[in-house]
C-alpha cells in the first residue's frame, strides 16, 4: 500500500499546473468591413467607435501577436491620428482614442468582398482616378491601385490619412 502512495506522488509530481490548465484558444483571424472588424467564428464585431486600448488588445489576441509598432502621425485631415500596425499588414486607425479606421497595406488579410492587398481587383469595378492613382469601392470598402499597376496596393475603410 505504502508503494501505491509513492507511485502516485511521484506522478502527480511530474504533473506541472501548466498541464493541468486548458490551453489558450487558437488565435482565430478577422475580417475588416465597412464597419470595422468582424472576427471569424463569432457575431461579436469590433466596429468603428470602439476604445482605442480594448481594440488593440483583442486584436492582438485575435491575430496571436501585438502590434510591430504604435505611433501618431499629428498631421492628417481628421486631426492626429495614431496608428497600430501588425506584421500581416493590418493597420488600426484611432483618433481621440476612438477607433475610426483601418487597411491592408499587404498581402496577409482578406477585407470584406474579397479585397487584399497584392492581388488583381475584381472584373466590372468602376474605378476613379485621383491623385493617389485609381480607386474603386464594394459595399463601404475602398482599394486602390496605384501608378497604373495591375494590383491593389491599399484596401481600407474609415479615417485614413492620405495626402491628396
Amino acid at each position: 500500500m505504502r508503494a501505491l502512495f509513492i507511485l502516485l506522488a511521484l506522478a502527480l509530481s511530474a504533473c506541472s499546473a501548466a498541464d493541468l490548465r486548458p490551453a489558450d484558444p487558437a488565435p482565430t483571424g478577422l475580417t475588416p468591413d465597412a464597419a470595422g472588424l468582424q472576427p471569424a467564428g463569432t457575431d461579436l464585431r469590433i466596429d468603428f467607435g470602439r476604445a482605442q486600448a480594448g481594440v488593440i488588445e483583442t486584436v492582438s489576441r485575435l491575430l496571436g501577436s501585438d502590434p510591430a509598432d504604435i505611433g501618431t502621425i499629428e498631421e492628417c485631415g481628421a486631426g492626429p491620428v495614431t496608428t497600430a500596425y501588425w506584421d500581416d499588414a493590418l493597420m488600426l486607425n484611432f483618433v481621440d482614442g476612438d477607433f475610426r479606421g483601418w487597411a491592408l497595406v499587404e498581402p496577409g488579410l482578406t477585407a470584406a468582398g474579397g479585397l487584399e492587398a497584392g492581388t488583381p481587383p475584381p472584373s466590372g469595378v468602376t474605378m476613379t482616378e485621383t491623385t493617389l492613382g485609381r480607386e474603386f469601392e464594394i459595399d463601404g470598402v475602398w482599394a486602390l491601385v496605384e501608378d497604373g499597376g495591375p494590383e491593389i496596393t491599399h484596401v481600407w475603410s474609415g479615417i485614413q490619412c492620405f495626402f491628396r
